[in-house]
């Protein structure tokens, strides 16, 4: 799999030529740091051959203003900036491929789909972010660093998940934002009704979006349980901090973990009770041992797969919130808009940071029929917002 992001830049006035060449140079330089982007994915899936075989990247014209691609309400609209119509796909032994997208109104769109085996989310940030540095000041010197033998276990017989072929998606991708106001008040809501103190950004908004869209999914309002199917939320958790000694947020890899909470009866559906258990399983992330990876393992060994389930509701939620991805700068300010690509994950949530810091924006992905529902939800609404233009 691939994370695929995509920065847009309003106003530019950048020569096309010249922001060619520029970029090139400063993604060639980029490259030398993080050098298994560079490389090609061996035959055994499980190993990179190091060769600088290098990124593609191209560039097109976009003809039409950036403002029209912008102001449509679901995510799939802005895969024109994406180099393969697949964004989220295996891209065929490349482990990095990006795009440069010239509108008619001046703007630009950096897109890239980088793979999923090297790096985190957290890497997919520091990668765009030192990219941008070195456009701007091609002599920095960025000090990412890859970790390896001091966090993961050696194994003769390493578990190598096969390629899996997706099906075009039909789920929707849609943005919402909580303001900084309509956050702290939802923050003093839950913990007077909780009894979390101190609650985070990251609790209130994942477990909202997790109530809401249980019971979007389910499609009925919370009043009728006569088909009640049971769900969970996987919580992605960033373990840099969390280990002991602690990596910093420069360390590349897929240095995650997580946790879940459950709703397995219509009692559960409570929102205090669930920024409850987040905060409680949370705390239970025990890193004397390799979570990072003995979790996730031991599932698909017992022939678990997180994305597909007929007994259970699954969904999960990335918290990229304290990511610099609205910081990003290639030379022409922070990016108007970041936007991820439809992929072939249903029932998902992506946390940002907004533009202006400290309330939350959020990436929602359902089927089409959840959606609808999910989009009025009332308590949803109380405290956020779609956006839709720039």
């Amino acid at each position: 799999m691939s994370i695929s992001v995509a920065f847009f830049y309003p106003k530019t006035g950048t020569n096309v030529h010249k922001s060619y060449e520029l970029l090139e140079k400063s993604l060639s330089k980029t490259l030398s740091f993080y050098y298994p982007y560079a490389g090609r994915l061996n035959k055994d899936g499980c190993s990179v051959d190091c060769n600088d075989m290098g990124v593609e990247l191209s560039h097109v014209r976009v003809h039409c203003p950036m403002s029209q691609i912008l102001k449509q309400p679901y995510t799939h609209a802005k895969h024109v900036v994406f180099p393969v119509d697949q964004p989220h796909g295996h891209q065929k032994g490349n482990l990095a491929i990006t795009q440069v997208s010239h509108f008619d109104c001046g703007g630009i769109a950096i897109g890239g789909c980088i793979s999923h085996k090297i790096g985190d989310g957290c890497t997919a940030s520091n990668f765009f972010n030192n990219w941008g540095v070195l456009t701007r000041d091609i002599s920095a010197t960025p000090s990412p660093h890859f970790v390896g033998k001091s966090i993961y276990p050696q194994s003769n017989n390493p578990y190598v998940i096969s390629t899996i072929e997706f099906e075009e998606p039909t789920y929707l991708g849609k943005r919402f934002i909580f303001p900084i106001d309509k956050l702290n008040s939802l923050k003093a809501k839950i913990a007077n009704e909780s009894g979390v103190q101190n609650p985070s950004r990251t609790e209130i908004v994942s477990a909202l979006l997790y109530k809401c869209a249980h019971v979007a999914v389910a499609g009925r309002r919370s009043t009728n349980f006569d088909s009640f199917k049971p769900s969970s939320l996987f919580q992605v958790a960033n373990m840099r901090q969390r280990l002991n000694p602690p990596l910093s947020q420069d360390a590349c890899g897929n240095i995650i973990s997580g946790y879940f909470v459950k709703i397995n009866n219509e009692r559960d559906i409570n929102y205090p009770k669930l920024v409850s258990e987040l905060r409680k399983e949370k705390m239970k992330i025990n890193t004397t041992k390799n979570v990072i990876i003995s979790e996730v393992t031991d599932s698909l060994e017992k022939g678990n797969t997180p994305f597909h389930s007929n007994i259970i509701d699954n969904f999960f939620c990335t918290s990229l919130m304290s990511y610099p991805f609205y910081k990003i700068d290639f030379g022409w300010g922070r990016p108007a808009r970041v936007s991820f690509a439809t992929g072939p994950f249903n029932r998902w949530f992506y946390l940002l940071d907004n533009q202006s810091g400290g309330g939350v924006e959020v990436i929602v992905y359902l089927d089409e029929q959840a959606m609808a529902i999910f989009e009025r939800d009332p308590e949803l609404l109380e405290f956020a917002s779609p956006i839709s233009n720039i």
